[in-house]
């Protein structure tokens, strides 16, 4: 007997298209996928008649412990649930022996996170890449991140002295040795170029302009990230890397994309965020939509859409990072003294369904990658992000047709605001279901937090 049947939804299969089908569920698995007219016996059924089944959204992209403790962000998971994410991806960065720093802090995030998670590890020092193979045997770590926008700005701004300059010849050189160690490895990288945006920002503030959104996007125009782009499309190539570039932002970079082929064929993935997709440089919520790279103009995000259709973005991320109104403005609430990131995980699913299928017509079963199984993929998650025997039974199952509007709590519990508060969204989940597990229904979590598990990834 079944532990759980999930029958008459219309079930959205990730790149393959939306199908009537029922799905059985045991011991945390998928076990079987059935006709609608087959009779199955399960210990618990949900009817999903008039609602869409997708796999558990996966966020790749999170930033969790920057202006809050790890403990409190990572308790907050329970409102990633809400919007149907099942797992995911914490960025971090320590100037620290990750060897010795991870398993601590990983022990203790099981006793906090509602979903499973796992993690991307910030390359900073030559400590760092000496500990690279041991920290992928032991503690399952698979992905990686490099921050071009800190190059040579590691003491500076972090007081890292023993960081290296990431340069693009750091960039090469860490592409080579995650190759080595395995093709599985994935390096994430933030495209900016530097000497434009400071160099521009120093112009800016010296001529006193402080507008707000539309002073901070003149800081790195759409082609300071486009030459980045390129250059670490060109990079990666000659390394034979894994490469998944985070948060595109511009119209430029899609262009870059349009007329490189020969550069991302293979192992590329490209994300941008929500963010990105649905503001503007001069959306009212101004300054409070301060990020890194900036967000730019109307015809940026249509550019962006534009991507996702044809095939050439193919991954989304929030780049959430929780933290409160008073944090986020400082003393000034200016261009300047304003810090960067925003709660912005939330509501992803219902964002992403309203502004991209109800508004622009993209099919389901796009959504359904580029939010799960290309994410699964990139990030080596291979029981996560799909819907077929053998994988981890995590569910989104939510219904099209009826909407409510956002509100700054659906971001985060600890958080006071949000960008997109008031937005009047369609597809909320009904039900999330994580490893078999119901964790919401009715739109209420219905677990203890500290269920969430930490994926150890395998190369």
């Amino acid at each position: 007997m079944l532990d759980l049947l999930i029958k008459n939804g219309e079930v959205v299969f990730p790149r393959v298209g939306v199908q009537r089908v029922n799905i059985g569920i045991k011991d945390e698995k998928v076990v079987g996928i059935y006709g609608s007219d087959e009779q199955v016996d399960a210990q618990e059924v949900i009817d999903a008649q008039g609602l869409h089944v997708f796999p558990g959204i996966i966020d790749a992209h999170q930033h969790l412990g920057i202006y809050n403790s790890i403990e409190d962000d990572f308790l907050d998971t329970k409102q990633h649930a809400l919007a149907g994410i099942t797992t995911i991806v914490n960025f971090d960065r320590q100037p620290v022996s990750y060897l010795e720093w991870f398993p601590t802090i990983k022990e203790d995030i099981e006793r906090w996170s509602y979903i499973d998670f796992s993690y991307s590890l910030g390359i900073l020092t030559e400590q760092h890449l000496d500990e690279l193979e041991e920290l992928v045997n032991n503690e399952g770590i698979t992905s990686f991140k490099f921050f071009r926008n800190y190059e040579r700005q590691l003491n500076d701004k972090f007081k890292i002295t023993n960081g290296i300059d990431l340069s693009t010849y750091d960039l090469g050189r860490i592409l080579q040795r995650l190759n080595e160690i395995s093709p599985k490895l994935l390096l994430a990288v933030h495209c900016e170029n530097m000497d434009i945006n400071r160099n521009l920002t120093k112009q800016l503030q010296n001529s006193g302009e402080n507008e707000g959104l539309q002073t901070w996007s003149k800081t790195s125009p759409g082609y300071a990230e486009a030459e980045s782009l390129l250059s670490t499309l060109y990079i990666n190539k000659i390394h034979g890397g894994n490469l998944y570039v985070v948060h595109l932002t511009s119209g430029d970079s899609v262009e870059v994309l349009e007329n490189s082929a020969w550069l991302t064929e293979g192992n590329v993935k490209i994300e941008t965020c929500p963010h990105y997709l649905v503001l503007d440089d001069q959306h009212e919520v101004d300054i409070k939509a301060k990020v890194g790279p900036p967000i730019h103009s109307k015809q940026d995000a249509e550019k962006l859409w534009e991507g996702i259709r044809n095939g050439l973005i193919n991954a989304i991320g929030t780049d959430h990072v929780p933290c409160n109104l008073e944090t986020k403005l400082g003393k000034r609430g200016d261009t300047w003294d304003t810090l960067f990131g925003f709660p912005s995980a939330g509501g992803l699913l219902p964002l992403m369904l309203t502004e991209g299928y109800k508004k622009r017509g993209i099919p389901l079963e796009r959504i359904a990658d580029i939010m799960s199984l290309s994410l699964a993929e990139s990030y080596n998650l291979p029981s996560k992000g799909r819907i077929e025997v053998g994988a981890d039974a995590d569910f989104a199952i939510v219904n099209l047709q009826q909407t409510k509007p956002l509100e700054a709590q659906s971001m985060s519990k600890s958080s006071d605001f949000s960008l997109y508060e008031g937005f009047e969204l369609c597809g909320w989940p009904v039900y999330t279901i994580s490893r078999g597990e119901i964790i919401v229904a009715e739109g209420q979590t219905t677990k203890e937090s500290g269920r969430g598990k930490f994926i150890y990834r395998n190369i």
